[in-house]
């Protein structure tokens, strides 16, 4: 008997057909289309979530541009119940990190229309304020251009 560890004369060790076996490139080519989808949806998740954070930004800064333009409102209203017939606007005010515009004050009949402007990074809101002698609300609406 021949060594074992060397094998047989006759008979090889390893015994490859390798005309036959393709069963190890199937198993790499479908590991690297496994891995290639499984990239490919990572990379679209990740793109998702940066865009929607950026779309929560863009919101978030429309809402704080809002938000302020509608204090400098009030602010105005509250110049003109205290002074209705000498209050002109034009003035503009800072609310915490923000600021916000009050334009001239112009008269309509016996009402005030008050405008005010305010932006946030790239979001920008106009508001005009339309109010009676008695401070009551006659019409109020976002502008969209200027």
């Amino acid at each position: 008997m021949g060594d074992r560890l060397l094998g047989d004369q006759n008979m090889p060790i390893f015994n490859i057909n390798y005309k036959n076996n393709r069963n190890g490139y199937i198993a790499v080519v479908t590991a690297l289309i496994f891995m290639m989808l499984t990239l490919a949806v990572a990379a679209s998740v990740g793109v998702g979530a940066f865009l929607s954070r950026q779309g929560k930004n863009e919101l978030l800064n429309k809402q704080a541009s809002y938000l302020a333009a509608r204090a400098c409102l009030d602010r105005a209203r509250l110049q003109l119940s205290q002074n209705w017939s000498f209050y002109a606007g034009g003035e503009r005010v800072d609310i915490y990190d923000y600021q916000c515009a009050i334009l001239a004050i112009e008269n309509s009949g016996q009402n005030k229309i008050i405008t005010a402007t305010s932006s946030v990074f790239s979001s920008f809101t106009n508001l005009k304020l339309t109010v009676d002698p008695a401070l009551a609300t006659v019409s109020f609406e976002e502008i969209i251009s200027m």
